[in-house]
């Protein structure tokens, strides 16, 4: 129920605009026929908005509006005017009145009128509000916040930054707001982008990642963050990254790494070809079959995209298929590529893989045969 307060000092017009605006029952009005006494009935009690008369003996319209807008109270209103009077439209409206409405015509007409503008100034003002609110705690939650959260448009430049980036990186929003975010990516870490762009456009939330950010002192700061991909009030694609300092964290994933080491010491000896990715999609073990295969040494291989051993055609397929795996699709399963073999040659191989899931880091699994002079139907995406 939307609740008014009507000022006029024509006390006929008072009860024939209450009848009108409270016929469909969801606007509650309360009548004065002076300014003096709607400001005490303001003073303590709770309205969604007030139509005031402009011309009244003690005080017009537009003096009862700035004294409200004077003490601060921003509530809609709509100024009831005689014909012919222009100049006290405008000057309502500089005064900050939402809505005016003439007087005279045909009542029924006027008041429909008047009742359609009081939901309409009521409900935009409670949106503005809701906005407003959740902006402030939006706000306040990412300033207070420890960790960086910045929003970058669509080309990767930065419109926004938290506090926190200071403390983690020395820089203050003012210095990186309008570069490119990366520019603060460490070389190795490029293939960050890929998968910052993947999240935009698929408007979810992107995989945790690890990389390195440079500060300010020229040194780099290990984070794991994510991205998520959404359309701002302006319909403009945006990309909110966030993301937490894990320097202290990497002793530990560096044992991980050397039990990876100590499992890939097994594979050596099977004869298909086995390798595991990491929770971004580069290789963390390869064995000897696999780098015989594709003509790489080890060395040259830990640390690559694994789609960078695919041929152009099945490049994006294989990117699709690493991103969904590691994005919850975790099932065993069966896919056919095409890759570049040590010869320069396109080869199909058979890849069967699968995620697993040791202290939180995802790995991808994955044995590849050759699938030269076979027969095979199955050749369904994960």
């Amino acid at each position: 129920m939307m609740r008014c307060l009507y000022v006029d000092d024509e006390e006929a017009l008072l009860e024939i605009a209450k009848e009108f605006l409270e016929l469909e029952g969801d606007i509650s009005v309360d009548t004065v026929s002076s300014v003096d006494t709607a400001l005490k009935l303001i003073s303590g009690t709770t309205y969604d908005a007030i139509i005031s008369d402009y011309q009244m003996p003690e005080m017009d319209g537009i003096r009862f509006l700035k004294r409200l807008r004077s003490e601060g109270k921003d509530l809609p209103f709509i100024l009831f005017t005689g014909r012919g009077r222009e100049e006290v439209v405008i000057e309502a409206l500089k005064n900050g009145a939402d809505h005016y409405i003439k007087k005279g015509g045909d009542p029924m007409a006027q008041y429909a009128e008047l009742a359609n503008l009081v939901r309409q100034t009521v409900r935009r003002k409670e949106a503005e509000e809701a906005i407003r609110y959740n902006a402030i705690r939006f706000r306040a939650l990412i300033e207070n916040t420890r960790d960086l959260v910045t929003i970058i448009d669509w080309s990767g430049f930065i419109i926004y930054t938290s506090p926190s980036t200071k403390n983690a990186l020395g820089y203050t929003m003012e210095e990186i707001r309008g570069h490119s975010v990366f520019d603060y990516l460490h070389p190795d870490d490029r293939y960050i982008e890929d998968i910052l762009m993947y999240s935009a456009q698929k408007d979810k939330c992107g995989l945790p990642a690890e990389f390195r950010l440079r500060a300010k002192d020229g040194g780099y700061r290990w984070f794991r963050g994510s991205a998520s991909g959404y359309l701002d009030e302006k319909d403009k694609r945006q990309v909110i990254l966030y993301a937490w300092y894990i320097d202290d964290r990497k002793s530990i994933e560096d044992e991980l790494v050397a039990r990876d080491q100590a499992y890939q010491g097994i594979m050596e000896h099977l004869g298909e070809m086995v390798f595991m990715l990491d929770e971004v999609g580069r290789f963390l073990m390869a064995n000897k079959a696999l780098c015989s295969f594709l003509g790489r040494s080890r060395e040259s291989l830990l640390g690559t995209p694994v789609t960078d051993v695919a041929a152009p055609a099945s490049q994006d397929l294989m990117f699709s298929v690493v991103m969904g795996k590691l994005n919850g699709h975790h099932a065993r399963s069966k896919h056919i590529y095409k890759v570049m073999n040590g010869q320069s040659s396109e080869v199909e191989l058979e890849v069967t893989s699968s995620v697993m899931v040791a202290n939180g880091l995802k790995r991808i699994l994955g044995v590849a045969v050759p699938r030269a002079n076979r027969v095979d139907n199955d050749n369904t995406a994960m």
